[in-house]
């Protein structure tokens, strides 16, 4: 018996020891864990994230924008949030976290603008679009049936159902605007506006809805930009005149409160570059606005600085 205490004795010690040692570990864990985010918001063995907030009609481009970003070395991850532009400046007003906004019309971005979320002068246009008509191959069902989509007057005609962006939608502005210029043209006039208006069946909230509803077949033709069809195989195209036709402009900026601005302007950036113009065109977007918007910017410039010269 006096042996078990004097090794009880000796076993205690060694016992508050290791807990005293376990406390001390598990206190450095939980303090480790309470470290705040490093400079940029994210910690030290984190990667920064971009988030994109981008219109539905750029979802195939910027997806390739972002993987060819990632290949030349260019640090950080893009996340998209791929919506219709009037529904990303609506969330854009009600605090949604973004880094950058890309909208397909100006109109959005102004909103954007308008909730003091985005600064004016940040705001470029980095590419442009135009309207085509969009149907399925196997719509009709037998190819003889196909020339009934071949001429733009014959979409005015009876028969024909037709799907359009709505018109709080960037899309469905345009195809107004498309409309409206048709209504004023001796070839179509206002009943080939009556005609197509008289058609249409369904009221898309971004392009994407359109296509889906023509890829299903449930309607014969869709208003759709013309970069919504490069590569595709279930669909064809049917050109607009370049008179009735309108220029889509997408700008983008990024959000004054950006958690990654710097890493949001390399994104930016990138896409103004050669590799990325490359891959806008690829994709059925142009460029060239970009100069003219320049062009624009100076010539206004030059005419307030003459304007002052006389003050």
């Amino acid at each position: 018996m006096q042996r078990d205490k004097h090794a009880l004795n000796r076993a205690l010690p060694r016992a508050c020891l290791l807990n005293a040692a376990t406390a001390l570990l598990l206190g450095s864990l939980l303090l480790g864990g309470c470290d705040g985010p490093a400079a940029g918001g994210t910690t030290s063995s984190e990667t920064a994230v971009v988030t994109v907030f981008a219109a539905a009609s750029l979802t195939d481009v910027f997806q390739e924008a972002a993987g060819s970003f990632s290949r030349s070395g260019h640090t950080g991850n893009v996340e998209f949030n791929f919506a219709g532009s009037q529904q990303l400046a609506g969330q854009l007003r009600e605090g949604a976290r973004a880094d950058v906004f890309a909208s397909a019309d100006e109109m959005q971005m102004q909103a954007a603008v308008d909730t003091g979320r985005i600064e004016m002068e940040s705001v470029k246009t980095f590419a442009c679009n135009r309207l085509v008509i969009g149907y399925g191959r196997g719509v009709t069902g037998a190819s003889d049936a196909a020339p009934g989509l071949e001429s733009l007057l014959k979409l005015a005609q009876p028969g024909h159902k037709i799907v359009v962006g709505a018109e709080a939608v960037p899309i469905g502005q345009y195809t107004r605007q498309f409309l409206a210029n048709a209504a004023q043209d001796d070839r179509f006039g206002p009943s080939f506006r009556a005609g197509f208006e008289a058609n249409i069946v369904s009221e898309e909230q971004n392009v994407r809805g359109i296509l889906s509803k023509l890829q299903l077949g449930e309607a014969d033709a869709g208003v759709v930009y013309a970069s919504d069809l490069v590569g595709s195989t279930e669909l064809q195209g049917m050109e607009i005149p370049a008179h009735l036709n309108v220029s889509a402009v997408y700008p983008i900026a990024l959000t004054q409160d950006s958690r990654q601005p710097e890493q949001a302007a390399t994104f930016v950036t990138f896409l103004f570059s050669e590799e990325g113009t490359a891959v806008l065109e690829s994709h059925g977007f142009s460029t060239e606005c970009r100069a003219e918007v320049s062009r624009g910017a100076s010539e206004a410039a030059v005419a307030e600085g003459s304007g002052h010269a006389y003050d």
